[in-house]
């Protein structure tokens, strides 16, 4: 459960960023190794959910201030 959340969140960072919105690249990227692919977006699922939450808690210190 825990690998789709931040699968799909790191997928969606990747399809915006890596793939610049071109569904098409990624998916031939897909198919030529899915594995891979799929740690890919893990990984950016767990690097994005703590910088958002950082980032979160640095403005709500500067607005509270």
């Amino acid at each position: 459960m825990i690998d789709l959340v931040f699968g799909g969140f790191g997928m969606l960072i990747r399809w915006l960023f890596v793939y610049k919105c071109n569904s098409k690249k990624m998916s031939e990227a897909y198919k030529l190794n899915t594995i891979e692919e799929g740690m890919k977006n893990n990984t950016a699922g767990y690097l994005l959910i703590p910088f958002v939450v950082i980032i979160g808690a640095i403005i709500n210190y500067f607005v509270r201030t």
